[in-house]
């Protein structure tokens, strides 16, 4: 990850109210979100391929984000280096997913791989395992879900970069937990999404019915523990809560407390085993408030 690795590889030639018709600001610089090809000649290193790796694994990064995981020795020419694989490379997209949330100022860029670059990941040896399984957007679409999103990348990168600092664990990503589960799970439209049985109970009145439904989380993962020499895994289910309240007067509706109704049901009945083929699943619930935390 050293700032001048290199590798033969070579590139070369090939909206916001800011922005004149050459594509620069007042100030002369580049555009941020539409790309500027100067013809600077720029000569991929390994940090390079792993950046794209990074992007690849989790969708979208900040340039924080990336900044966190690589610690360059230079943060300036590291952004700028960013900015190059913007422009003159077109092997990574600024995505305008932020929509009003974006300030030139205040905001952290954000990024996503582009198809060239997944191509050459591809032929660079094959694709990383993702942590996400986000559907792919065009780079000029705002999300509406953008924060929460990102809500689940940061929690989801806060627990991998723990765990490389740990000795003896490994953070599992969600492909490669699909790439172990039930065939039909697999080949199903979403292998996320399980089935559950809601019934009323004492802990959960607000249910007054038996419900026969699918749960979904935002996130799947887990860590793997090496102790003794023997391998150990801990799986959890993710769940961001942003605005959803803590509770609503009827079960239908979605709240913190049905969703976690939904994971006990699901714990208890161990159908995760069958549909993920995971030998234990804990809930891992982030929110913002206390309220919402509280099953």
């Amino acid at each position: 990850m050293g700032d001048q690795d290199m590798t033969s590889h070579t590139i070369g030639h090939g909206r916001f109210a800011e922005m004149k018709s050459s594509g620069k600001d007042c100030l002369g610089r580049r555009s941020r979100f539409k790309r500027q090809i100067s013809g600077k000649r720029i000569r991929l290193g390994q940090r390079d391929i792993d950046v794209l790796r990074w992007l690849y694994r989790y969708r979208y990064l900040r340039t924080s984000h990336l900044t966190q995981i690589f610690k360059p020795k230079s943060p300036k020419r590291f952004v700028e280096r960013l900015g190059n694989l913007f422009h003159e490379t077109g092997y990574i997209n600024r995505p305008n997913l932020q929509g009003d949330h974006f300030s030139a100022h205040a905001t952290s860029m954000l990024y996503e791989i582009s198809i060239k670059g997944i191509n050459l990941l591809d032929v660079q040896g094959g694709l990383p395992d993702r942590a996400v399984t986000f559907s792919r957007r065009s780079p000029r679409s705002y999300s509406p879900q953008y924060l929460h999103t990102m809500m689940i990348i940061e929690a989801l990168l806060e627990i991998e970069l723990e765990t490389i600092t740990k000795t003896g664990q490994r953070f599992v990503p969600v492909d490669e937990i699909l790439a172990r589960a039930p065939e039909s799970t697999r080949i199903a439209r979403n292998p996320l999404s399980v089935p559950i049985t809601l019934k009323p109970t004492k802990k959960y009145p607000f249910i007054r019915s038996r419900m026969e439904t699918h749960l979904i989380p935002d996130a799947l993962g887990g860590i793997e523990y090496l102790i003794d020499g023997e391998k150990r895994y801990r799986f959890w289910a993710l769940e961001c809560e942003r605005a959803s309240p803590a509770s609503r007067s009827h079960a239908q509706a979605s709240s913190t407390r049905l969703k976690c109704a939904a994971y006990d049901a699901l714990i208890a009945s161990r159908n995760y085993r069958n549909h993920w083929g995971i030998p234990n699943l804990k809930l891992h619930l982030v929110t913002t408030t206390r309220e919402q935390a509280r099953c």
